[in-house]
């Protein structure tokens, strides 16, 4: 059952088994407990959306209840425990903000089935230490989960020097089923008997069900002389199974001997099972029976982009039966128009909405989903026979419905953005046009008094007066079908009046895409999209500079942190001019290739930081710019190295090469590993001292003798800044102060650069003998003659 395990140095695989096995134990229920397979995953410190560590759980059907066990752990005792948050979400990502940030104007955060727990970090699992987070009658299918920690100013440090504490989470969850469940037809009437105290029922509502009933009567006990409560409970609940004592049944429904309950759902999840559950003493029997009425959904006619409408063909395409009704709606209007309006007129006006919603099936339309290249760019139209387009033709005499479907995994990681834009500029009349648009998640949304959007129901308003446009935005909505009940009403004088039938039309477009905005900019000036995918999971979130926050990088929380910013940003580029000393020194001195190798150093360097600051000014991709500024700093320690040594050209060559070869592997190996620096400076060490063996030799005879030469002052100094800057950037560098120790290194290693440079060009030589014809001198036959002798060139 397990697919994967913890790593060993977090939580050994025996551990893990046996904490594993315990939980079994402990939430073992009436009903089977499964469990779903363990996940583990690394925890950080959470900056933005893409330091959490996602997790994804299907949760199968005819779930009692679901259960997660979250763990958090380090890997060594003396770490700092940390606090960790958990968020689940049922159909998408859970949306992830602190106390400082807001949301965008309009964007809307779907939060139902949404749940944040907290924990604190372990070295050694225990039950005690474990979240216990259970939801009971949880919808079945995609749940997930998101998990981090709080942020602390954390020391930079290079892997491999000193220990770097390690944060995990692992989960374990597990399902409890009923063992059965009885299906329900629908039409038919049957007669059911009780297998147990709680029997539960399946019903399945197809598309296009305008509504249903469940009608349940003759109910009788199957054992003699028993009396009482025929059903002590029950309770009708869409996409999960009812919780008989779940504090969201306001009244226990109970039924006695031959008495009769009827359940009317008048906008039911479509396309999904409702589940019934019915308590009872005993086994009893009763009928049973379940009645739809159905809208089917229609091709849209002709009719909605026309640019005039014929009133009674088109209501009669689209209504049929209904169309007889719509024109008594018309009269009505037609009667009363020019009559004094008063409140008795405004109550007859909305009553004659509660009619229509329930005699009648409101005309719904598919909206067809148009997939383009790029992630999360999907667009939705209406739909004809050969033709696709955004414009909706209005009337106030019946609302108009559209419909669409966000698919899972492919449309939940941006944003939903649905705008409308009501044309006024086409409109005759001077009598006020207000356009009511509901959206609803999963069922058809209801108009409530004075035609409004009843509660729990996202609204958008349009009028004809001040109002031409509006939006909502949906942050990574979840996988389902949405509905816009769209209802128009003309008012006169702030009463409502017949419209006339004039052309009323709206350019509904709906889209997903990436992070808030529109391109080229999604997260506007302070902020870069990044896409981000984890396995199977992938979303795109805003990353917000220093200073700013939100889900799309809109709110300033602290002025203070933008300047520290820019201060630090401006110091960490600056700071690298001053390699232009070392460049200009190098190239005097003839040694062309150093200074090539500072000068791209430099650009390396400076091009990375403005891009790691400030995602705006990336003149290339970030990965790429990071692997330039390690490879090109770790290349100017060796060249440097190389030069100290004073080798032939030959030798010089060969030994560029090499380094070049060898720091590339090791950058591309791991550049955050302290050994990718450290072992090309240890053989540039070794080549430096295999050069320099007889003056080491030298200096130990004059330190036996006492005649100690001091080495030179500039190397001294070089090598003091040198150490300097190493030990800032690996003991005092924090993400805190980052900006500003970073900018100390560039600039002690550059000047170091001035000082352990060779003051002139040198290569190796044979000695050669004072005469002049050319032989070389028997060395052996003089003790005090060295091998060989240092040429200046420049001489």
């Amino acid at each position: 059952m397990i697919s994967t395990c913890l790593s060993r140095k977090y939580l050994t695989l025996y551990e893990f088994y046996i904490f594993l096995s315990i939980l079994l134990i402990l939430f073992q229920a009436n009903h089977c407990a499964t469990p779903h397979a363990s996940q583990e995953d690394v925890l950080h410190s959470f900056k933005s959306y893409s330091d959490v560590a996602m997790f994804h759980y299907t949760v199968p059907k005819d779930v009692l209840r679901a259960t997660w066990q979250f763990a958090a752990f380090m890997d060594d005792p003396s770490c700092q425990s940390r606090k960790v948050h958990i968020h689940l979400r049922f159909g998408s990502y859970p949306v992830i903000s602190t106390s400082k940030e807001s949301f965008f104007i309009n964007t809307h955060i779907e939060n139902n089935h949404e749940i944040i727990v907290t924990t604190m970090t372990i070295y050694q699992p225990t039950i005690i230490n474990t979240t216990i987070v259970p939801i009971y009658g949880p919808e079945a299918g995609d749940w997930f989960v998101a998990a981090y920690m709080s942020p602390w100013d954390q020391r930079v440090q290079q892997q491999g020097l000193g220990h770097k504490c390690q944060y995990s989470i692992g989960t374990v969850a597990l399902w409890s089923q009923v063992d059965s469940t009885v299906n329900i037809p629908i039409g038919c009437e049957i007669m059911s008997q009780t297998s147990a105290m709680i029997t539960h029922y399946k019903i399945y509502i197809p598309s296009g069900t305008w509504d249903f009933r469940v009608s349940i009567w003759n109910c009788n006990f199957t054992v003699q002389n028993m009396s009482g409560l025929c059903i002590k409970n029950m309770s009708l609940k869409g996409r999960s199974l009812p919780i008989s004592n779940n504090s969201h049944l306001e009244k226990p429904i109970s039924l006695t001997t031959g008495a009769s309950h009827t359940f009317v759902e008048s906008n039911p999840y479509e396309d999904s099972y409702y589940y019934l559950s019915i308590v009872s003493s005993s086994i009893i029997k009763f009928n049973i029976k379940v009645d739809v009425t159905e809208c089917p959904i229609k091709i849209t006619e002709k009719f909605f982009n026309r640019r005039y409408i014929n009133t009674v063909t088109s209501f009669n395409s689209i209504m049929g039966s209904n169309t007889k009704y719509s024109i008594r709606q018309m009269q009505y209007y037609k009667e009363n128009n020019n009559i004094d309006k008063n409140t008795s007129h405004k109550n007859q006006f909305f009553e004659r909405d509660e009619k229509y919603n329930t005699d009648m099936c409101i005309p719904r339309h598919q909206l067809a989903r148009v997939k383009h290249t790029e992630a999360f760019s999907a667009v939705y139209f209406l739909q004809g026979d050969e033709w696709l387009s955004s414009r909706l033709m209005l009337t106030d005499s019946v609302p108009i419905m559209t419909q669409f479907n966000i698919l899972q995994f492919i449309d939940i990681g941006g944003t939903l953005d649905i705008n409308a834009y009501l044309e006024a500029e086409k409109l005759t009349s001077k009598r006020l046009v207000v356009v009511t648009m509901c959206v609803q998640r999963g069922r058809i949304p209801k108009l409530g008094e004075y035609s409004l959007c009843q509660n729990g129901t996202l609204s958008m308003n349009l009028s004809s007066l001040d109002k031409h446009n509006a939006s909502l935005l949906i942050a990574y909505p979840q996988s389902d079908t949405y509905y816009i009940l769209i209802n128009t009403v003309c008012y006169n004088n702030n009463n409502p009046v017949y419209c006339e039938l004039e052309d009323i039309s709206v350019l509904l477009n709906v889209r997903t895409k990436k992070c808030v905005f529109s391109d080229p900019s999604p997260c506007g000036d302070h902020g870069v999209c990044r896409e981000i995918q984890k396995g199977n999971l992938y979303y795109t979130t805003c990353s917000c500079f220093d200073g700013y926050a939100g889900y799309g990088c809109t709110d300033i929380i602290s002025t203070t942190a933008i300047i520290s910013s820019i201060v630090s940003s401006i110091m960490l580029i600056l700071s690298n001019a001053f390699f232009i000393p070392a460049i200009y020194l190098a190239v005097k001195r003839e040694l062309y290739a150093e200074g090539l190798v500072y000068f791209a150093t430099m650009l390396c360097s400076s091009f990375y930081h403005a891009c790691d600051q400030n995602d705006a000014f990336c003149i290339t991709k970030y990965e790429a710019l990071q692997y330039s500024d390690f490879f090109s700093s770790i290349l100017a320690f060796w060249v440097t190295l190389v030069a100290m040594a004073k080798l032939t050209s030959k030798f010089v060559s060969i030994c560029h090469m090499t380094g070049v070869f060898l720091i590339t592997l090791l950058v591309q190996i791991n550049k955050m590993y302290l050994f990718s620096t450290l072992i090309p400076l240890l053989m540039g060490i070794l080549i430096y001292f295999y050069v320099h063996i007889q003056v080491v030799m030298h200096t130990y005879r004059n330190i036996r003798t006492g005649k100690w030469k001091k080495p030179r002052g500039k190397m001294i100094i070089g090598l003091l800044l040198a150490i300097i800057g190493v030990l800032l950037y690996s003991f005092i560098e924090t993400e805190g102060n980052y900006g500003y120790v970073h900018s100390v290194w560039h600039i002690t290693i550059s000047m170091s650069l001035i000082f352990l440079l060779p003051s002139k060009r040198f290569i190796l030589s044979r000695n050669i003998s004072p005469n002049n014809n050319n032989e070389p001198q028997n060395y052996k036959e003089h003790d005090n003659t060295p091998t060989f002798t240092l040429i200046d060139l420049d001489n």
